[in-house]
């Protein structure tokens, strides 16, 4: 817990350009294939600086430990034969929690599989030039999100928490206590009104449901009229007076990702 003798600013730090310098693996047992969504991704490149390091590969066993754990988006092919994408998926996330997994396939029915490695999408080799460009763009979104972070400064100390590690936010008497993903107690607290900190965290996907609780949208699991329930199973209370406003709030973020 930040437990500081002055009060702790609240700086929201978010990426304001796309993330540069990232690290793509194209996997497909079809080297022509994997050819073609390689030069693909390339050429998806945002004008704004980003650049990305595109790796192939049709042998996934071929890839160390190493490897798997370093890359930022992966597009996999499901049937590769004795070695499925859906594998090759669980050996990644594994090594890494945070890599972005695209499955790419010729059907559908794999669709299920893939919540087991927290798949981002799927996207059907027969649409290929038409859809991947779009996902590649929503990949990199996501992980210009997932970079996003608070900063807390107190008595010439720095504390960093991702907003994508944030559950919600209590207010009591002007002080702001967070719950993140790891802690079921407060992770930390700084001292704001919750005006000023809604102000703040409402562009970033934040939203208050009621007077005192501000919820990290990501994590919304259902939206009821008298309740929240978060995707850790927590419940929060939801102000009924401003309920429609509240869904209309959630629904429209909802719809933008």
């Amino acid at each position: 817990m930040f437990e500081k003798n002055q009060d702790i600013l609240l700086h929201p730090k978010g990426a304001t350009t796309m993330p540069t310098g990232i690290k793509v693996l194209v996997c497909d047992d079809d080297a022509a294939f994997c050819k073609k969504m390689a030069d693909l991704v390339r050429k998806s490149q945002p004008v704004d600086g980003c650049s990305a390091a595109v790796t192939t590969c049709c042998d996934p066993i071929a890839l160390t430990d190493k490897a798997l754990g370093q890359f930022d988006i992966a597009f996999l092919d499901i049937d590769m034969g004795a070695y499925s994408g859906l594998e090759l998926a669980h050996h990644i996330r594994s090594m890494n929690l945070d890599t972005i997994l695209i499955f790419v396939t010729n059907y559908v029915q794999y669709s299920l599989e893939g919540y087991e490695v927290q798949a981002f999408r799927y996207l059907l080799k027969s649409e290929l030039e038409e859809k991947l460009p779009g996902y590649y763009q929503k990949a990199l979104e996501e992980l210009q999100h997932s970079a996003d972070e608070i900063t807390f400064s107190a008595n010439g100390e720095q504390f960093h928490i991702k907003y994508q590690d944030i559950l919600y936010m209590e207010s009591r008497q002007r002080v702001m206590r967070l719950f993140t993903l790891t802690d079921t107690q407060s992770r930390g607290y700084f001292y704001a009104s919750m005006e000023d900190t809604e102000k703040q965290l409402a562009p970033v996907g934040f939203l208050r449901v009621q007077r005192s609780y501000l919820v990290n949208m990501a994590h919304i699991q259902k939206l009821n009229y008298d309740k929240v329930i978060l995707t850790n199973g927590t419940e929060l209370p939801v102000s009924q007076k401003m309920y429609s406003s509240i869904k209309a709030k959630y629904l429209r973020w909802r719809n933008r990702q």
